[in-house]
């Protein structure tokens, strides 16, 4: 029962139908109920208006009560919107105007998919005007009502409808597939930063390849710079490692030009993924010799090397000598971790040469950091000065 497993919710709904109003949990977490999975973020929708709401509860926030939201903090914070129904679209993302409404199903109508278009009262009936159910239960994502309408409403959807079936293992309506191929341009006036958390959700899904197809076949990607399509089949094979980057780095192995950072700097990469990216085509650049150094091994962090050797083996076809559990045991074999590690610093350095500070420090434990990690010289104070004094004689 609701009771039970969203506790939060059925109190919200509860209050609200005391004091003489309708609501529901509406969205994913019905959707995720019908699927028989948990649900991460449960809404509640109502006929009562925003500051009827916040009449009602002693703590509330304004977190969008312009288009009728406003988050009611009980045990925990639950989205509380208000039926409403929209205007129209002219930058295809946002509605010019939000007109709130006294029906259920009108608030329904103006949602994206039929899976996401049924409401749940608070002893699991489910509302359901668009056959929602019907269509999870045939693993299909179908826009409701007129999907051309859908798309040109709001743009994004077209590519949350290729990420739901990423994630969810569900196919395209054909009616749905027919209108993003027919709108896919109007992809184009939505915000680089909403496409990119959208394919970083595909890259995060369990049917990444089948996602990927989509997004190329649907004609979407074909608004966006990069070869998408060369190596498509290769994301069958995508495997995500520590973070987002990992798809950003993929995505740059595909590509024929020079100019990744350009590429990174249009998809609003930030600074940190450009980096991984780099420092991975950098490793792979290494390994196309045959085999990474010692100080290779040294010089790159286990994540990096990881997806290296993989993404190289995946998409450029190479015979890498390592498995991933190869990785960590081999950094682990060298003598130090980081430069940190040595046992000696600068003060020491300028004791033994007696020479004021100066970029020479930078210069001597570079070098003495190649020499431990190759095993010419052990982290050891005595061995270390030995080993100073035979290279740097005053």
């Amino acid at each position: 029962m609701m009771k039970n497993r969203w506790p939060a919710a059925y109190q919200v709904i509860e209050k609200l139908e005391y004091a003489g109003f309708e609501a529901y949990v509406v969205g994913g977490a019905v959707r995720d109920f019908i699927r028989g999975v948990s649900a991460n973020d449960v809404d509640v929708t109502t006929n009562a208006t925003p500051n009827e709401v916040k009449q009602l509860f002693e703590h509330t926030i304004d977190v969008g009560i312009e288009h009728g939201t406003v988050l009611v903090v009980v045990k925990e914070s639950i989205e509380v919107t208000t039926f409403r129904s929209e205007d129209t679209y002219s930058d295809y993302r946002r509605p010019d105007n939000v007109m709130f409404v006294r029906s259920l199903q009108e608030d329904l109508q103006r949602r994206d998919f039929t899976m996401n278009a049924m409401a749940l009262t608070k002893k699991d009936e489910l509302i359901d005007y668009f056959d929602g159910r019907a269509d999870i239960k045939q693993k299909l994502i179908r826009a409701v009502g007129d999907p051309n309408k859908r798309f040109s409403e709001d743009a994004l959807r077209m590519l949350r409808a290729i990420r739901f079936s990423a994630q969810l293992d569900f196919s395209l309506h054909v009616k749905t597939l027919e209108a993003i191929e027919m709108q896919h341009k109007l992809i184009s006036r939505v915000s680089l930063e909403r496409v990119k958390v959208e394919l970083e959700k595909i890259w995060t899904s369990n049917y990444v390849g089948k996602g990927m197809h989509l997004f190329v076949t649907s004609k979407l990607a074909i608004n966006f710079p990069g070869d998408w399509k060369t190596y498509l089949d290769k994301w069958n094979r995508f495997l995500m490692f520590e973070n987002v980057a990992n798809g950003w780095t993929f995505f740059a192995l595909m590509q024929q030009s020079n100019d990744i950072n350009t590429l990174l700097n249009f998809y609003k990469c930030s600074n940190a993924e450009k980096m991984h990216v780099k420092q991975v085509l950098l490793a792979v650049e290494k390994l196309k010799k045959g085999q990474w150094t010692t100080y290779d091994l040294f010089q790159f962090k286990e994540e990096v090397l990881v997806a290296a050797a993989y993404y190289a083996e995946i998409i450029l076809d190479m015979n890498t000598p390592y498995e991933k559990n190869d990785i960590p045991r081999l950094k682990a074999a060298i003598p130090i971790a980081s430069s940190r590690e040595i046992a000696v610093n600068g003060n020491e350095l300028m004791e033994w040469k007696q020479e004021k500070r100066g970029p020479w420090i930078k210069e001597v434990l570079e070098k003495l950091t190649i020499a431990i990690v190759n095993g010419q010289v052990e982290n050891e104070r005595a061995q270390i000065k030995e080993w100073f004094f035979r290279e740097y004689d005053n």
